[in-house]
């Protein structure tokens, strides 16, 4: 046995082989698969992880409840209401109102003014930069909209309102901004001026409430919690957002395809990778041969062979994944100046380790085909031949 291993070794990565280089650049090859498999994978499911976390943070919570037919007092004492239930974390008034803002240099800029009974689960998303948020009598601007908006100055809304003669007209209301924030989402941040309700039902009182709720329960469980203590219309944060639920439902197949294709190219150069180097080998096995060595004896000795190279490919690999997750922290600024977003990469070991032994095993099974293919030969044809298959 230890004659085997170390005649695999051999063929595999001694000084004395011929083919070394050959080897290297095989497991190189492996090694750099497997790191773009699953440094892709990682970034994506980052991705994804990031926006439905926005999305039920900031942008659409958990749950929502049109209650535009209440005031803002019965709002809230809905909210109160729903807040009591079981599974249900935070139950809060908020409202939208669309509006054009003239800033700084000319510049305008299409927006929202969000008023909200802020929670704490979305008071841990909202970063004070400068100021005091929601604060009474003026509106929070972002830190993606500083250059244009400025903390202290006054800024016109425009928007639109209920009209006398006609059904809707436009109106403009004069606010001071008094502070300055910033959230993980950078859509969000460009688009969207916080306030407190009050002050927002000073600019208008034409005003649509909803009802956000966080909850620590499955979606559907709570809209159905919530439907049957007595409140209608209560929509998912995917019902809210069926559009975009959509696209990155599609964007999450597609990514399956291509994770699907990356491997199928990494498992096609396993299988031609190994066949080439058995096809380089050709005179090393009919040497064997002449010298009495048994079918079994040369089958072990060129399958271990190709063990060593995947394995090392595959090590190489994950210390690659590895080195990149450790390094990442210190370029995690320089990619959210190019994305907008604050990436959290993770690793799930086990789809490596699951990744891995299916490549050694497919390379383990090709070598096992190409040398038993190759036997099959003559043995003077593999001394006069480059290659008899």
């Amino acid at each position: 046995m230890s004659i085997l291993l170390r005649l695999s070794s051999r063929y595999a990565f001694s000084r004395q082989n011929r083919h070394r280089g050959s080897a290297i650049r095989i497991a190189l090859g492996l090694a750099l698969g497997l790191f773009a498999i699953v440094m892709v994978l990682s970034f994506m499911q980052a991705l994804q992880s990031n926006q439905f976390k926005d999305i039920r943070t900031l942008e659409s919570f958990d749950l929502q409840a049109d209650v535009s037919s209440l005031s803002l007092s019965e709002a809230r004492r809905e909210a109160a209401a729903i807040a009591t239930l079981d599974g249900i974390e935070a139950a809060f008034v908020w409202a939208d109102l669309p509006v054009i803002i003239q800033g700084e240099g000319g510049r305008t800029i299409s927006a929202r003014i969000r008023g909200i009974d802020a929670p704490p689960f979305f008071l841990d998303a909202v970063n004070c930069y400068k100021g005091t948020i929601f604060s009474e009598g003026t509106v929070a601007s972002s830190w993606a909209n500083s250059l244009w908006i400025k903390d202290g100055e006054t800024i016109t809304a425009t928007f639109l309102r209920r009209g006398k003669q006609a059904t809707i007209v436009p109106a403009s209301k004069k606010v001071e901004v008094g502070s300055i924030y910033y959230t993980t989402s950078w859509e969000f941040d460009q688009t969207t001026l916080l306030s407190t309700l009050d002050t927002l039902s000073t600019i208008t009182e034409d005003l649509a409430y909803h009802i956000g709720i966080y909850t620590s329960l499955d979606v559907q469980r709570a809209k159905l919690i919530i439907t049957d203590a007595g409140l209608m219309g209560v929509k998912s944060y995917q019902e809210v957002n069926a559009a975009l639920w959509g696209a990155m439902l599609l964007e999450q197949r597609m990514m399956t395809l291509m994770l699907l294709l990356m491997i199928l190219i990494v498992l096609v150069h396993a299988y031609s990778s190994t066949r080439r180097l058995l096809l380089a080998k050709q005179r090393e096995v009919a040497m064997l041969m002449t010298m009495g060595a048994r079918v079994g004896t040369i089958h072990a000795a060129f399958v271990l062979q190709s063990a060593y190279v995947t394995l090392l490919g595959l090590v190489v690999g994950v210390i690659l994944c590895w080195g990149a997750l450790t390094l990442y922290p210190h370029l995690s600024a320089f990619v959210y100046r190019k994305m907008g977003t604050h990436l959290v990469l993770a690793i799930n070991w086990g789809q490596v380790l699951g990744l891995s032994v299916g490549i050694l095993v497919f390379s383990l099974i090709s070598s096992l085909l190409a040398i038993r293919r190759l036997l099959r030969a003559d043995i003077m044809e593999m001394f006069v031949y480059e290659e008899i298959y």
